[in-house]
């Protein structure tokens, strides 16, 4: 049997992952890498993973960092998961990836600028959240107009990919961005928090949050 540890932050963009590898019913064990005190950049995690960033993915000793490929590799390791929908030609395979690679690098420094703009300056945080919010715009537009004609991004099935959306609009909303009169995307975020393996991983963030508080008594 695979070993898989899974290195997170909860509420970070790990918890795409943790939703993959928790729709996927395969075990898989769970370490909590604490953002806000700077965990990530200690000897202790940087041995472990030179790049320093979550999500990171042990498998059987083997590391595997950046979303876009660890959510691929559950896809072809745990087919029946279904985390994508069928593909019949190669290209249509690549434009799945065509979407993680947008969201990895597009939406994912966009939101970030708008929660956290003290990670893009030394200086005054105001204008980067205001540069984050014009960067953001457009990306939600487009989210929004495309589940304007369907339940989910892909039609009427979930995929991962809508976990990775939620997490982007919803980490834009945590940084001021206001969702209200998105109205297919409220929609699409209460589907997604009523995913049962959404449901789980969060329920594993919460029970990583108790062992660290407990660890710090």
């Amino acid at each position: 049997m695979t070993q898989l540890k899974l290195f997170h932050f909860p509420g970070g963009c790990s918890r795409v992952t943790m939703t993959a590898l928790e729709a996927a019913g395969c075990d898989f064990e769970d370490e909590m890498v604490n953002l806000m005190k700077g965990e990530h950049q200690r000897p202790a995690y940087r041995s472990q993973n030179p790049r320093g960033k979550i999500p990171a993915l042990l498998v059987d000793g083997t590391l595997l960092t950046e979303t876009a490929a660890i959510l691929t590799w559950i896809d072809a390791t745990f087919p029946e998961a279904k985390l994508f929908p069928e593909t019949s030609t190669p290209l249509e395979k690549a434009q799945q990836l065509s979407d993680l690679f947008w969201l990895s690098s597009g939406w994912h420094p966009s939101v970030r600028a708008m929660k956290m703009p003290m990670r893009w300056t030394v200086g005054e945080e105001a204008p980067v959240r205001e540069r984050g919010r014009d960067l953001v715009n457009p990306l939600i537009d487009a989210l929004e107009a495309r589940l304007s004609e369907a339940a989910w991004y892909y039609g009427s099935t979930w995929s991962i990919v809508d976990v990775y959306f939620y997490w982007a609009y919803s980490t834009a909303a945590e940084g001021t961005y206001d969702l209200s009169d998105r109205p297919h995307i409220i929609r699409h975020r209460a589907q997604v928090e009523a995913l049962p393996a959404f449901i789980r991983a969060r329920a594993r963030e919460d029970a990583a949050r108790l062992r660290a508080k407990g660890a710090e008594a």
